[in-house]
Protein backbone atom coordinates (compact mmCIF):
# COMPACT_ATOMS: atom_id res chain seq x y z
CA UNK A 1 0.00 0.00 0.00
CA UNK A 2 2.84 2.39 0.79
CA UNK A 3 4.56 1.73 -2.55
CA UNK A 4 1.35 2.17 -4.55
CA UNK A 5 0.46 5.31 -2.61
CA UNK A 6 3.83 6.86 -3.45
CA UNK A 7 3.45 5.87 -7.13
CA UNK A 8 0.03 7.50 -7.26
CA UNK A 9 1.37 10.59 -5.51
CA UNK A 10 4.07 10.95 -8.16
CA UNK A 11 1.56 10.37 -10.97
CA UNK A 12 -0.80 12.99 -9.50
CA UNK A 13 1.64 15.56 -8.19
CA UNK A 14 -0.52 18.36 -9.56
CA UNK A 15 -2.96 17.54 -6.75
CA UNK A 16 -0.22 18.30 -4.22
CA UNK A 17 0.00 21.87 -5.50
CA UNK A 18 -3.77 22.28 -5.71
CA UNK A 19 -4.25 21.00 -2.16
CA UNK A 20 -1.38 23.20 -0.94
CA UNK A 21 -3.00 26.30 -2.46
CA UNK A 22 -6.32 25.33 -0.85
CA UNK A 23 -4.63 24.88 2.54
CA UNK A 24 -2.92 28.27 2.23
CA UNK A 25 -6.24 29.94 1.38
CA UNK A 26 -7.97 28.16 4.28
CA UNK A 27 -5.28 29.19 6.75
CA UNK A 28 -5.40 32.73 5.31
CA UNK A 29 -9.16 32.86 5.93
CA UNK A 30 -8.70 31.65 9.50
CA UNK A 31 -5.96 34.22 10.16
CA UNK A 32 -8.15 36.97 8.69
CA UNK A 33 -10.96 36.04 11.08
CA UNK A 34 -8.54 35.95 14.01
CA UNK A 35 -7.27 39.43 13.12
CA UNK A 36 -10.45 40.84 14.66
CA UNK A 37 -8.69 40.48 18.03
CA UNK A 38 -5.19 40.85 16.60
CA UNK A 39 -3.73 42.91 19.44
CA UNK A 40 -4.96 40.53 22.13
CA UNK A 41 -3.46 37.46 20.40
CA UNK A 42 -0.17 39.20 19.59
CA UNK A 43 0.27 40.38 23.16
CA UNK A 44 -0.50 36.88 24.47
CA UNK A 45 1.87 35.29 21.93
CA UNK A 46 4.71 37.71 22.73
CA UNK A 47 4.33 37.15 26.46
CA UNK A 48 4.21 33.36 26.03
CA UNK A 49 7.22 33.45 23.68
CA UNK A 50 9.37 35.26 26.22
CA UNK A 51 8.15 33.27 29.23
CA UNK A 52 8.67 29.87 27.59
CA UNK A 53 12.07 30.69 26.05
CA UNK A 54 10.79 29.38 22.73
CA UNK A 55 13.55 30.90 20.59
CA UNK A 56 15.86 27.92 21.12
CA UNK A 57 13.22 25.40 19.99
CA UNK A 58 13.62 26.24 16.30
CA UNK A 59 17.25 25.25 15.97
CA UNK A 60 17.92 22.67 13.24
CA UNK A 61 19.34 19.27 14.05
CA UNK A 62 17.40 18.73 17.27
CA UNK A 63 17.89 14.96 17.43
CA UNK A 64 20.22 15.17 20.44
CA UNK A 65 18.32 14.12 23.54
CA UNK A 66 18.54 17.14 25.83
CA UNK A 67 18.03 19.59 22.94
CA UNK A 68 14.85 17.83 21.84
CA UNK A 69 13.57 17.55 25.41
CA UNK A 70 14.16 21.25 26.05
CA UNK A 71 12.70 22.28 22.69
CA UNK A 72 9.54 20.21 23.08
CA UNK A 73 9.08 21.43 26.65
CA UNK A 74 9.41 25.03 25.45
CA UNK A 75 6.77 24.48 22.76
CA UNK A 76 4.31 22.92 25.22
CA UNK A 77 4.96 25.68 27.77
CA UNK A 78 4.37 28.31 25.07
CA UNK A 79 0.99 26.77 24.18
CA UNK A 80 -0.11 26.55 27.83
CA UNK A 81 0.92 30.12 28.60
CA UNK A 82 -0.65 31.43 25.39
CA UNK A 83 -4.02 29.86 26.16
CA UNK A 84 -3.87 31.07 29.74
CA UNK A 85 -3.34 34.61 28.46
CA UNK A 86 -6.01 34.64 25.75
CA UNK A 87 -8.56 33.22 28.18
CA UNK A 88 -8.05 36.25 30.40
CA UNK A 89 -10.95 37.36 28.21
CA UNK A 90 -13.21 34.29 28.03
CA UNK A 91 -15.16 35.44 24.99
CA UNK A 92 -12.00 36.05 22.93
CA UNK A 93 -10.58 32.71 24.05
CA UNK A 94 -13.71 30.83 22.98
CA UNK A 95 -13.71 32.68 19.65
CA UNK A 96 -10.08 31.61 19.07
CA UNK A 97 -10.92 27.97 19.81
CA UNK A 98 -13.95 27.95 17.52
CA UNK A 99 -11.98 29.37 14.60
CA UNK A 100 -8.83 27.32 15.17
CA UNK A 101 -10.26 23.96 16.28
CA UNK A 102 -13.63 23.88 14.50
CA UNK A 103 -13.48 26.03 11.36
CA UNK A 104 -9.91 25.20 10.28
CA UNK A 105 -10.28 21.39 10.61
CA UNK A 106 -13.64 21.70 8.85
CA UNK A 107 -12.01 23.39 5.86
CA UNK A 108 -9.13 20.91 5.81
CA UNK A 109 -11.53 17.95 5.89
CA UNK A 110 -13.39 19.39 2.91
CA UNK A 111 -10.07 19.54 1.06
CA UNK A 112 -9.45 15.91 2.01
CA UNK A 113 -12.83 14.84 0.63
CA UNK A 114 -12.22 16.73 -2.63
CA UNK A 115 -8.79 15.09 -3.01
CA UNK A 116 -10.31 11.63 -2.45
CA UNK A 117 -13.00 12.42 -5.06
CA UNK A 118 -10.34 13.46 -7.57
CA UNK A 119 -8.30 10.34 -6.82
CA UNK A 120 -11.41 8.20 -7.32
CA UNK A 121 -11.75 9.60 -10.82
CA UNK A 122 -8.10 8.90 -11.60
CA UNK A 123 -7.89 5.46 -10.00
CA UNK A 124 -11.13 4.18 -11.54
CA UNK A 125 -10.82 5.60 -15.06
CA UNK A 126 -7.54 7.57 -15.24
CA UNK A 127 -9.61 10.75 -15.32
CA UNK A 128 -8.26 14.17 -14.37
CA UNK A 129 -10.62 16.59 -12.60
CA UNK A 130 -10.30 20.24 -11.64
CA UNK A 131 -10.06 20.99 -7.93
CA UNK A 132 -12.52 23.89 -8.03
CA UNK A 133 -15.12 22.01 -10.07
CA UNK A 134 -14.89 18.98 -7.80
CA UNK A 135 -15.05 21.22 -4.72
CA UNK A 136 -18.30 22.84 -5.85
CA UNK A 137 -19.82 19.56 -7.08
CA UNK A 138 -19.19 17.71 -3.82
CA UNK A 139 -19.67 20.58 -1.35
CA UNK A 140 -22.94 19.25 0.09
CA UNK A 141 -21.49 15.79 0.77
CA UNK A 142 -18.10 17.03 1.91
CA UNK A 143 -19.59 19.58 4.31
CA UNK A 144 -21.71 16.95 6.09
CA UNK A 145 -18.76 14.57 6.31
CA UNK A 146 -16.42 17.31 7.54
CA UNK A 147 -18.70 18.61 10.29
CA UNK A 148 -19.20 15.19 11.84
CA UNK A 149 -15.55 14.22 11.47
CA UNK A 150 -14.34 17.36 13.29
CA UNK A 151 -16.17 16.30 16.46
CA UNK A 152 -15.41 12.60 16.00
CA UNK A 153 -11.65 13.24 15.86
CA UNK A 154 -11.50 15.49 18.94
CA UNK A 155 -10.86 12.61 21.41
CA UNK A 156 -8.05 11.27 19.19
CA UNK A 157 -6.46 14.72 18.89
CA UNK A 158 -6.83 15.27 22.62
CA UNK A 159 -5.06 11.98 23.33
CA UNK A 160 -2.15 12.94 21.04
CA UNK A 161 -1.79 16.37 22.67
CA UNK A 162 -2.03 14.83 26.15
CA UNK A 163 0.74 12.35 25.31
CA UNK A 164 3.01 15.20 24.16
CA UNK A 165 2.28 17.12 27.35
CA UNK A 166 3.00 14.01 29.42
CA UNK A 167 6.40 13.49 27.76
CA UNK A 168 7.49 17.01 28.62
CA UNK A 169 6.47 16.61 32.27
CA UNK A 170 8.97 13.79 32.89
CA UNK A 171 11.83 15.38 34.85
CA UNK A 172 14.69 12.91 34.61
CA UNK A 173 18.18 13.38 33.19
CA UNK A 174 18.28 9.85 31.77
CA UNK A 175 14.89 10.29 30.10
CA UNK A 176 16.33 13.24 28.13
CA UNK A 177 18.21 10.66 26.06
CA UNK A 178 15.17 8.43 25.69
CA UNK A 179 13.05 11.44 24.67
CA UNK A 180 13.97 11.37 20.94
CA UNK A 181 12.74 7.79 20.63
CA UNK A 182 9.62 8.41 22.75
CA UNK A 183 8.84 11.61 20.87
CA UNK A 184 9.08 9.80 17.52
CA UNK A 185 7.37 6.53 18.41
CA UNK A 186 4.52 7.62 20.73
CA UNK A 187 2.95 10.24 18.40
CA UNK A 188 3.47 7.97 15.37
CA UNK A 189 1.61 5.12 17.12
CA UNK A 190 -1.24 7.37 18.25
CA UNK A 191 -1.62 9.04 14.85
CA UNK A 192 -1.55 5.63 13.13
CA UNK A 193 -4.22 4.47 15.59
CA UNK A 194 -6.33 7.51 14.71
CA UNK A 195 -5.78 6.92 10.99
CA UNK A 196 -6.85 3.29 11.31
CA UNK A 197 -10.24 4.41 12.64
CA UNK A 198 -10.63 7.04 9.91
CA UNK A 199 -8.93 5.63 6.82
CA UNK A 200 -11.99 4.10 5.17
CA UNK A 201 -14.51 6.84 5.93
CA UNK A 202 -13.93 9.39 3.15
CA UNK A 203 -13.19 6.75 0.45
CA UNK A 204 -16.40 4.86 1.31
CA UNK A 205 -18.38 8.10 1.16
CA UNK A 206 -16.84 8.98 -2.21
CA UNK A 207 -17.18 5.54 -3.81
CA UNK A 208 -20.64 4.50 -2.55
CA UNK A 209 -22.20 7.95 -1.93
CA UNK A 210 -24.08 6.75 1.17
CA UNK A 211 -24.89 8.87 4.21
CA UNK A 212 -22.07 9.71 6.58
CA UNK A 213 -22.81 7.04 9.19
CA UNK A 214 -23.30 4.19 6.73
CA UNK A 215 -20.14 5.25 4.92
CA UNK A 216 -18.26 5.06 8.22
CA UNK A 217 -19.42 1.48 8.75
CA UNK A 218 -18.48 0.49 5.18
CA UNK A 219 -15.10 2.12 5.64
CA UNK A 220 -14.46 0.34 8.94
CA UNK A 221 -15.28 -3.03 7.38
CA UNK A 222 -12.80 -2.28 4.61
CA UNK A 223 -10.11 -1.29 7.15
CA UNK A 224 -10.65 -4.36 9.32
CA UNK A 225 -10.01 -6.66 6.35
CA UNK A 226 -6.43 -5.39 6.39
CA UNK A 227 -6.26 -3.83 9.84
CA UNK A 228 -2.65 -4.72 10.65
CA UNK A 229 -1.39 -3.57 7.25
CA UNK A 230 -3.34 -0.32 7.46
CA UNK A 231 -1.97 0.44 10.92
CA UNK A 232 1.62 -0.49 10.02
CA UNK A 233 1.60 1.52 6.77
CA UNK A 234 0.15 4.57 8.52
CA UNK A 235 2.74 4.15 11.27
CA UNK A 236 5.57 4.12 8.72
CA UNK A 237 4.27 7.28 7.01
CA UNK A 238 3.96 9.23 10.26
CA UNK A 239 7.24 7.84 11.58
CA UNK A 240 9.10 9.05 8.48
CA UNK A 241 7.47 12.48 8.71
CA UNK A 242 8.38 12.93 12.38
CA UNK A 243 11.93 11.59 11.99
CA UNK A 244 12.63 13.90 9.05
CA UNK A 245 11.22 16.86 11.01
CA UNK A 246 13.38 16.04 14.03
CA UNK A 247 16.57 15.49 12.04
CA UNK A 248 16.19 18.43 9.66
CA UNK A 249 14.69 20.83 12.22
CA UNK A 250 11.21 22.25 12.70
CA UNK A 251 11.46 24.46 9.62
CA UNK A 252 11.41 21.32 7.45
CA UNK A 253 7.72 20.92 8.37
CA UNK A 254 7.04 23.61 5.74
CA UNK A 255 8.12 21.07 3.10
CA UNK A 256 7.03 17.83 4.75
CA UNK A 257 3.41 18.74 5.57
CA UNK A 258 2.37 19.58 1.98
CA UNK A 259 3.58 16.11 0.95
CA UNK A 260 2.29 14.07 3.90
CA UNK A 261 -1.27 15.38 3.69
CA UNK A 262 -2.00 14.27 0.08
CA UNK A 263 0.01 11.07 0.64
CA UNK A 264 -2.30 10.13 3.52
CA UNK A 265 -5.40 10.88 1.40
CA UNK A 266 -4.06 8.75 -1.46
CA UNK A 267 -3.09 5.97 0.94
CA UNK A 268 -6.68 5.85 2.20
CA UNK A 269 -7.99 5.46 -1.35
CA UNK A 270 -5.43 2.73 -2.12
CA UNK A 271 -6.37 0.90 1.06
CA UNK A 272 -10.08 1.08 0.27
CA UNK A 273 -9.73 -0.04 -3.35
CA UNK A 274 -7.46 -2.90 -2.32
CA UNK A 275 -9.70 -4.02 0.54
CA UNK A 276 -12.78 -3.94 -1.71
CA UNK A 277 -11.04 -5.89 -4.48
CA UNK A 278 -11.46 -2.98 -6.93
CA UNK A 279 -9.07 -2.60 -9.86
CA UNK A 280 -7.34 0.77 -10.10
CA UNK A 281 -4.77 2.76 -12.05
CA UNK A 282 -1.46 3.50 -10.34
CA UNK A 283 -0.29 5.44 -13.40
CA UNK A 284 -1.52 5.95 -16.93
CA UNK A 285 0.03 2.65 -18.12
CA UNK A 286 -0.51 0.34 -15.12
CA UNK A 287 -3.69 -1.16 -13.67
CA UNK A 288 -3.57 -3.23 -10.48
CA UNK A 289 -6.04 -6.03 -9.77
CA UNK A 290 -6.27 -6.72 -6.01
CA UNK A 291 -7.75 -9.95 -4.69
CA UNK A 292 -11.52 -10.03 -4.83
CA UNK A 293 -13.59 -9.85 -1.66
CA UNK A 294 -14.38 -13.55 -1.68
CA UNK A 295 -10.64 -14.24 -1.63
CA UNK A 296 -9.89 -12.09 1.40
CA UNK A 297 -13.05 -12.34 3.53
CA UNK A 298 -13.43 -14.96 6.23
CA UNK A 299 -15.40 -18.08 5.33
CA UNK A 300 -18.31 -17.07 7.57
CA UNK A 301 -18.59 -13.82 5.57
CA UNK A 302 -17.99 -15.37 2.15
CA UNK A 303 -20.78 -17.95 2.54
CA UNK A 304 -23.37 -15.15 2.17
CA UNK A 305 -22.06 -13.90 -1.21
CA UNK A 306 -24.48 -16.03 -3.27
Amino acid sequence: MFKNSVRLLCANFDKVWKLLVYHILSIGLVLALLCIFYNHYVDAGSFAYNESNLSGAFDSGTLYGSSLANGLTAVIDFVLIFFREIFSNVGIGIYFCLISFILLPLLLNIGKYVTCEMMYGYMSSCQKQSFTGTYLKTLKNSLTYSIIKVFYCMPFNGLIVLSMWGLTRVDNAIFDYIMPFAFVIVPAILMAFKETFNAGWAPAKVVYNQNVFKSFMIGMRAVLRRGARVFSTAFVIFLLAIVLSVILGLYSIIIILPLISPLIHIFEMVMFFSSQGMRFYVDSDTILSPKRLEEVDKIEDAKYIL
